[in-house]
């Protein structure tokens, strides 16, 4: 059997009922209630105050094409924050830029963001084949955590992991069927036993494939866990993190509960000291190059790219 201590979702469960002094046996609600209804809110709420602090943040480079004279491009689901629209060469350089202005600019705003789609006025005067989006993800997806890994293929070199969710058991949370949901997120494998390594990689891409399989592509490849195991697609395990949700969770359940004001505030205390931790480490996590505003920027040097 797998190693379940090791699953961060259900570590961050027991640590909402500790906080509520809320039974395991017998509870009014379930752990995959908990996970789908106040730890999925709660952590999309520590990773929107998150991103605007953290000095790394994970960027997606989704490549589209603009078409001629088209509108309304189709974003991916959980879209945060939009970083650029660009061109880039094989060496990995930007060429071309696509940069945003005001709704009001006498040229027109460019490119904005309309609720779930990508806006261009003026329409493109021509087709560019190659255009890329760089996004960081909002965490607004839904976790999920497997027990067995019946269901699950995964062919060397151990980058592409088909969930075949007809098979695939989710024991708490659920499949989130939304193409690219769970871009910029953890799969994490548990192997079986006490001695066992669990393995974090990050999701590259999820897409629908043949019939009931999805279709996980992870940034760097798996090593040890190369066979059918237990796995959750969660948050990245940062105990600052986990400690947050889980206490951001618990004040969201403490309404249910009815608990006393004085119980509420030393939850709340928690949740500011877990998120001072979270935040101080997440801004200073790339010291050389620490969070603020930088001059030689390409809105700044005029004309040193080229502009869509």
């Amino acid at each position: 059997m797998a190693d379940s201590s090791n699953s961060l979702l259900k570590t961050a469960v027991e640590r909402i009922r500790g906080y509520l002094d809320d039974p395991d046996l017998e509870a009014k609600y379930s752990d995959d209630y908990i996970v789908r209804h106040i730890f999925q809110p709660a952590f999309a709420s520590v990773t929107s105050r998150l991103n605007n602090s953290a000095t790394n943040p994970v960027l997606k480079r989704l490549t589209f094409p603009l078409v001629q004279s088209q509108q309304y491009y189709q974003l991916p689901a959980c879209v945060g924050e939009v970083w650029r629209l660009a061109i880039i060469d094989t060496a990995g350089n930007v060429t071309q830029e696509a940069l945003p202005r005001g709704l009001y600019n006498y040229r027109g705003p460019n490119w904005q963001v309309e609720g779930n789609l990508l806006s261009f006025l003026p329409y493109p005067d021509k087709n560019y084949s190659d255009l890329e989006l760089w996004y960081c993800p909002s965490g607004d997806f839904q976790p999920v955590y497997g027990a067995s890994g019946t269901g699950l293929t995964m062919p060397s070199p151990y980058t592409q992991v088909t969930f075949n969710l007809a098979s695939a058991v989710a024991t708490l949370g659920s499949f989130d069927r939304r193409p690219g949901a769970y871009v910029g997120q953890m799969l994490r494998f548990i192997g079986t036993g006490t001695g066992s390594v669990v393995e974090e990689r990050m999701i590259e891409s999820w897409e629908k494939g043949v019939s009931s399989n999805w279709v996980a592509t992870v940034r760097r490849p798996f090593v040890n866990n190369t066979a059918a195991t237990s796995f959750e697609i969660a948050p990245e395990g940062a105990e600052p993190m986990y400690e947050a949700v889980a206490a951001a969770s618990a004040m969201k359940m403490a309404g249910y509960r009815k608990i006393s004001g004085e119980h509420f505030g030393m939850i709340q205390a928690q949740y500011r000291d877990a998120m001072k931790t979270l935040m101080d480490r997440a801004a200073n996590v790339q010291m050389r190059m620490p969070k603020a505003w930088q001059k030689d920027t390409v809105d700044n040097a005029l004309g040193q790219y080229w502009r869509i």
